[in-house]
């Protein structure tokens, strides 16, 4: 599902842009949740417990907060989805690059321009879900970055996962949990013990030691290929 968000406070620029958005999903069969709001502080109030936006498109003039004060609210709170500004002042671009904004769109706002933005932005989001493992437990499903796990063990019938700053431990069988850490940068130190290249500091005949210091144990006879895995994995 493809999420976007449009904040304006102008119903007939509302309703234009909601037309386009809905005719670009449909032109592409994209499965798309669209949500619009009339103000900065309806976006904030309404929006606070739904699930993250992939893309925002906020007009910068609005009355009282304006799209620009919302934008960099959300960014101090950590929100990293695409950000497109609309506007009829084109005079943004230094305060747009602060918050991280792709493009901004002069008003009346043009089909074809606002198509490539939402292509890029689509395809850029296709790119990351490529970069998440997926965890599935019951009817919860959570993203967690291959960037940020360390390792993964076997643990007798569950899997541990050890990340930057958290753990988890499910169910399942190792090597199809395994599979899909394949040609991702992970070395397998020993059987039902695979890590993250990424994070690994240093590297003995015996042990490999993660970045923070933590220590892994290294399979007899494993040390030459772990050595030259290491070495291309930071070539590249």
């Amino acid at each position: 599902m493809f999420r976007i968000a449009i904040c304006e406070d102008e119903k007939v620029v509302l309703d234009f842009e909601t037309s386009l958005v809905n005719k670009w999903a449909a032109g592409r069969g994209c499965p798309l949740e669209l949500d619009t709001y009339i103000s900065a502080e309806q976006f904030l109030f309404e929006s606070e417990d739904k699930a993250s936006y992939d893309v925002l498109i906020f007009d910068i003039q609005m009355k009282n907060m304006n799209g620009m004060e919302l934008a960099k609210k959300l960014r101090a709170r950590g929100c990293d989805s695409v950000i497109i500004f609309v506007t009829g002042v084109p005079d943004y671009a230094i305060e747009g690059y602060e918050v991280g904004a792709v493009r901004y769109i002069l008003k009346p706002v043009k089909e074809e321009v606002l198509n490539g933005l939402l292509d890029s932005a689509f395809e850029e989001r296709q790119k990351k879900a490529e970069d998440f493992f997926l965890l599935g437990q019951g009817a919860d499903l959570e993203k967690i970055s291959f960037e940020k796990i360390l390792y993964i063990e076997a643990r007798g019938h569950y899997v541990f996962l050890k990340g930057t700053d958290f753990e988890r431990e499910w169910k399942a069988g190792f090597a199809e949990t395994a599979a899909a850490f394949e040609g991702r940068g992970f070395f397998c130190l020993r059987r039902g013990l695979l890590v993250n290249l990424a994070h690994v500091a240093r590297i003995t005949r015996t042990d490999c030691i993660l970045d923070g210091g933590e220590t892994l144990p290294v399979a007899r006879g494993a040390y030459k290929e772990l050595n030259e895995a290491f070495i291309e994995f930071f070539r590249k």
